[in-house]
């Protein structure tokens, strides 16, 4: 038999303050910079953080029978193309990731959230969708790294180093097709302009 529900409690349960909002923190993207996201309808102010409104969202965090956390993938829209811009300029293969749980009428209190920290593991991006793969930091260092990873515009070498080749007076370099050019080093340059623009490969 159904059993019958306050309507106080109905009532309580659906008003949109006491629903969770999930905020995503991608920590030094591109070596120095944090990523501050809200999956909500709007701007999410937090700690002293804002956390700007994104289409993203996540699979349900759960442990398997070992205890361990599963692969958890992370849906970002790519219409904009601002994700898949910065996968092409950063790699971003054990980067960490944050999935922050707050609720809308505790924004104030700092204190009053839950977070689930991984790392990302691979990725993928085509016209429409970003999704990272994230594990736990264990699993992460357990996994082989790729020998290469084929994008368009970033230079996979480290500036100066033997592959590189550049010898000249510069001290710092973006990794872009443009930087390269500037330092007259293009034939050296580490990446693959034929791979297409609507998919980033992992290999």
């Amino acid at each position: 038999m159904p059993r019958d529900i306050d309507p106080t409690f109905k009532s309580e349960k659906s008003k949109q303050e006491n629903r969770p909002i999930f905020l995503y923190v991608l920590e030094e993207y591109d070596g120095v910079n944090n990523l501050y996201l809200a999956g909500y309808d709007q701007d999410v102010s937090f700690d002293s953080v804002v956390y700007t409104r994104f289409p993203i969202t996540h699979e349900f965090v759960g442990e398997n029978n070992q205890g361990r956390i599963d692969q958890v993938k992370v849906r970002l829209a790519n219409v904009s193309r601002l994700i898949q811009s910065y996968l092409e300029s950063y790699d971003f293969r054990g980067k960490k990731v944050i999935i922050r749980m707050v609720w809308a009428d505790e924004l104030s209190n700092p204190d009053a959230h839950m977070d689930e920290i991984f790392y990302i593991d691979s990725y993928t991006a085509d016209q429409n969708n970003v999704e990272f793969t994230l594990t736990s930091k264990f699993d992460v260092l357990g996994v082989d790294t790729p020998a290469r990873r084929y994008t368009r515009n970033y230079c996979a070498w480290k500036f100066k180093s033997a592959e590189c080749g550049y010898s000249g007076e510069e001290t710092t370099c973006n990794k872009t097709q443009q930087r390269c050019k500037q330092l007259n080093n293009y034939q050296r340059f580490g990446a693959f302009p034929s791979v297409p623009t609507r998919r980033i490969y992992i290999m």
